[in-house]
């Protein structure tokens, strides 16, 4: 298939007051957990970097937040409206075969990790889910999550849901260090899970990009194997990898 596709909007539905779920009509038959697409905002030169938050043979769904012009002028979308989307972007997660495991997200972190949740869950994997939000305001689909995993644990900063803290003090709450792992989410969240772990994992980097499959060379990261590119050698890396 052509990676430029033209994707009909089904609905760009505001879900909490800073965050959007939207879903889009076209092919999916290259979509596996982890992988991203970029989005061509109007009036805008630069693609918009985005997880697959689920799909099915038809359509798919992305997780987005309001962070800056680009992402507000894609809230106005509306329904029957196409958007040029560059497809078929990053590597996938490698599921463990651990018995036990473990996924920590946060936010619209929730979009890359979803897909491998349902896909773990449906493997009779025992895996804990911890997500994170700052407040009950920011809290969004935890009745899909609910029905993903049993073994979920909601954590806000302020305690008006669930446990009351980090991720991270969930993490050494319920002495989950042990654990192989899957991790998304702003780059603070992401260093803290990968330096309270004791075990090996999955991150899912984020980064600005500008071409999305390697050619500028703009997300490139350092790591034990030398420069490497977010958008085209990731965005998931092992924690071995990493320099932090």
């Amino acid at each position: 298939m052509d990676r430029i596709v033209d994707y009909k909007v089904i609905s760009n539905t505001r879900i909490n007051s800073s965050t959007y779920m939207l879903e889009l009509n076209g092919p999916t038959e290259w979509i596996q957990s982890g992988k991203f697409l970029n989005i061509q905002v109007p009036n805008k030169y630069l693609k918009r970097p985005m997880s697959v938050y689920d799909w099915n043979k038809t359509s798919l769904k992305v997780l987005y937040k309001l962070i800056g012009e680009g992402t507000k002028i894609l809230s106005t979308i509306k329904s029957n409206q196409s958007l040029e989307i560059l497809t078929d972007l990053g590597n996938t997660y490698t599921p463990s075969k651990n018995k036990k495991q473990l996924i920590v997200c946060g936010g619209c972190g929730m979009g890359s990790v979803y897909k491998l949740a349902k896909q773990l869950s449906s493997q009779h994997i025992d895996v804990t889910i911890i997500v994170g939000f700052k407040t009950k305001a920011d809290v969004f689909v935890l009745n899909e999550w609910k029905k993903v995993c049993k073994n979920l644990i909601i954590t806000t900063d302020d305690g008006s849901v669930g446990f009351k803290g980090t991720v991270v003090d969930a993490i050494n709450k319920y002495k989950l260090n042990n654990l192989y792992y899957y991790t998304c989410g702003s780059i603070n969240l992401m260093k803290a899970v990968y330096k309270c772990m004791k075990s090996e994992g999955q991150l899912s980097l984020e980064a600005r990009m500008g071409c999305g499959f390697g050619a500028c060379m703009g997300c490139t990261i350092e790591t034990k194997h030398g420069p490497k590119r977010i958008c085209a050698d990731g965005p998931i890396f092992n924690s071995k990898e990493l320099l932090w």
